[in-house]
């Protein structure tokens, strides 16, 4: 029975390194020999900044917070009345944005953007997925290279959440890396090839790459948009969140965004931290914010704040519970070119009022 077994689990470790010592150099070369893949909004709206990069001297880089909030005109408005006329700015925001891909795309647009790029907006970006269907699409198989795991991890492990979570993404981002390293999605895209080549994904791009919510509706947004209508109380219960106690520490999250902000200051742009209005995040990203403005003479535009920005907090220009419609991006949009600009003519917020 013993020799069974020893045989079974020799065969089992035989078989596992062999699958490996083929699979993961073959999954490397057909990674290595097909073009990246069409990504629905990522690839239009990369695509169209790289084709024309001259025509922008700023860009905002960033989640569905950037996606559907910053409003490139309005912004350019904001801060031409703020005293900063003529700036060319570029919506480049990608709903579900990680940190990971945030680095990836500041890269590439920097590379494209050369003498032209003259500002640059970061976000917080959002934690890694924490299902297996999340970490296997083909966007995160993409971003699960190895050559991109020393991002993947510096997001995670500066994420302010508990230890146990955040090493359950950490499985999950294993998970996703064996599942595109072992070959079988690919292989599987090699064998079965679709009938028809897939139409590739389109984009308007008339606002330069902003896109009001609810202008177009899937299923999801119209329940979003049902969920937030039908709970007027979870409105104030998410405000109450502002000024909370909190056990998350912030402070590894706001040395990793310091020093993408320097990285990029080093590169001789005007780089920024943008703070979105985000109802959930209220007991969070505006201390991150501001512990990034502690660390040094940083940009941050905080307007996760209602202190400061009660406007901002009226119910009726909120789409649902973490984005405004047009007409809250719009005069967000407006605040943020003109705080900006202040910021970008003397080196200091303008606002500076203490968390409270």
């Amino acid at each position: 029975m013993i020799t069974q077994i020893r045989t079974a689990l020799f065969s089992a470790i035989l078989f596992a390194v062999g699958f490996v010592v083929v699979a993961v150099p073959l999954s490397l070369g057909l990674r290595a020999a097909t073009p990246m893949p069409d990504l629905l909004v990522l690839s239009p709206k990369l695509d169209a900044y790289k084709a024309a990069p001259e025509k922008y001297d700023t860009v905002f880089i960033g989640s569905s917070r950037t996606f559907y909030h910053i409003l490139p005109d309005a912004v350019e408005r904001g801060a031409a009345e703020a005293g900063c006329p003529g700036w060319n700015v570029y919506n480049l925001g990608v709903f579900g944005l990680t940190g990971a891909e945030q680095d990836w795309m500041i890269d590439q647009v920097v590379a494209a953007g050369g003498d032209s790029l003259k500002r640059i907006v970061i976000e917080d970006a959002l934690p890694n997925e924490r299902t297996l269907d999340g970490v296997t699409t083909n966007r995160a198989r993409y971003f699960n290279s190895p050559d991109m795991w020393p991002a993947q991890i510096a997001s995670i492990t500066s994420y302010p959440e508990s230890l146990p979570k955040r090493v359950f993404r950490a499985g999950m981002l294993t998970l996703g890396a064996g599942f595109d390293l072992s070959g079988v999605g690919r292989g599987s895209e090699l064998l079965f090839p679709p009938g028809d080549a897939p139409e590739p994904k389109d984009f308007d791009l008339s606002n330069d790459g902003f896109e009001a919510l609810g202008s177009i509706m899937t299923p999801d947004i119209e329940a979003r948009r049902k969920d937030f209508e039908e709970k007027p109380e979870q409105f104030e219960q998410d405000l109450a969140l502002y000024g909370a106690h909190s056990d998350e520490d912030v402070s590894a999250r706001a040395a990793y965004l310091a020093k993408r902000l320097d990285q990029l200051s080093a590169r001789g742009l005007n780089a920024a931290l943008y703070i979105s209005p985000d109802l959930p995040e209220l007991d969070r990203t505006p201390r991150t914010g501001e512990a990034v403005k502690a660390l040094g003479d940083y940009k941050v535009l905080n307007f996760n704040r209602p202190d400061v920005y009660p406007d901002l907090f009226d119910r009726d220009l909120w789409f649902d519970f973490s984005h405004f419609g047009e007409t809250g991006a719009r005069k967000l949009s407006l605040k943020v070119g003109a705080e900006y600009c202040a910021m970008s003519s003397t080196g200091k917020e303008s606002v500076a009022n203490a968390l409270r």
